[in-house]
């Protein structure tokens, strides 16, 4: 597949090595003097995404990708990944099999879970995540995911399932119904609110460069109320003092207010997003389910009971 990719861009001497095969198979490119990320977009057993999806065609909804890329690097107001069109003038090329493919210009730098984080830098994560907020609030409505009460809908249907496959026991399965029908609540009264967001701002998707923060992998960006983005970053921060710093620096900059409730739910959603998605693939294994404790104790029973 790597092969029959690379003969759709006009590579010269081009070198691949593979990074990693989750959601895509993801491929440093080397040619020459330049580097490329490719991503064939074809997912590893046991990781689907269609319950996110819902009918949006996953061929438009990676295109739609490369339009939020190709818009945010118009606008100049933070640093992103550049789009490498095909030998046809493509964004997204397709493979015989229709397996769509994408190229991308190499970030130079390291992701900031390769560094040691200080205030300053959690600082200025803060006002990258809030320049991004307040250019994305100006890209015109699109096919992207909707983090809405729709999708809570299905995720407390998969719940269920989860809860005949076992992987769940009948109080996990109570307490998560639960927790996902008080974001289902909020999040139907918040609407109004949403604009488009990244949604997965992990530390392997933040590239520190010369200083800057430079965010990658807009590939689950979708239209979710504004904390989404806080709430990812501080559940991977993890660090009171430094989540403090992000939301100085967000607020020093955002057009939007933000909802300290909606942080603590959406940070709920989105240990909720990675359970119901993957519980098929993860419940067998004894991290999953140690996690599920926890993560029912610490988090969903004190948002089922306001105790946040």
């Amino acid at each position: 597949m790597i092969d029959k990719a690379l003969q759709l861009y006009n590579f010269n001497n081009p070198n691949a090595e593979l990074i990693r095969h989750n959601e895509n198979m993801t491929y440093k490119i080397t040619d020459g003097m330049k580097s490329y990320v490719m991503r064939i977009h074809k997912s590893i057993e046991g990781f689907n995404l269609d319950l996110l999806r819902l009918n949006i065609d996953k061929t438009d909804l990676i295109a739609n990708e490369m339009e939020i890329l190709q818009f945010l690097d118009s606008q100049g107001n933070l640093l992103t990944q550049k789009v490498k069109h095909s030998a046809c003038g493509q964004s997204v090329a397709l493979l015989d099999d229709k397996t769509p493919v994408t190229v991308l210009d190499w970030v130079e730098g390291l992701t900031i879970e390769n560094i040691d984080l200080t205030p300053e830098i959690a600082f200025n994560l803060g006002t990258m995540i809030g320049k991004l907020h307040n250019t994305l609030t100006q890209f015109p409505p699109s096919n992207r995911y909707h983090y809405d009460s729709t999708l809570l809908s299905r995720m407390i249907d998969e719940a269920s399932k989860a809860l005949t496959q076992k992987h769940f026991t009948k109080q996990q399965a109570k307490t998560i119904k639960d927790t996902l029908l008080c974001i289902k609540e909020y999040l139907a009264h918040a609407e109004d609110r949403f604009i488009i967001v990244h949604t997965d701002l992990g530390k392997s998707n933040i590239i520190h460069q010369n200083n800057a923060l430079i965010p990658i992998d807009f590939s689950l960006s979708g239209y979710c109320i504004p904390e989404m983005d806080l709430a990812s970053a501080f559940a991977h921060i993890n660090d009171d003092t430094l989540n403090q710093e992000i939301l100085k620096g967000y607020e020093s900059i955002s057009k939007h207010k933000l909802d300290n409730t909606a942080i603590n739910i959406c940070f709920c959603l989105q240990i909720l997003l990675f359970i119901i998605c993957q519980h098929n693939k993860f419940a067998s294994e004894s991290w999953f389910q140690d996690n599920l404790v926890r993560w029912c104790d610490n988090y969903f029973t004190p948002l089922i009971s306001r105790q946040y």
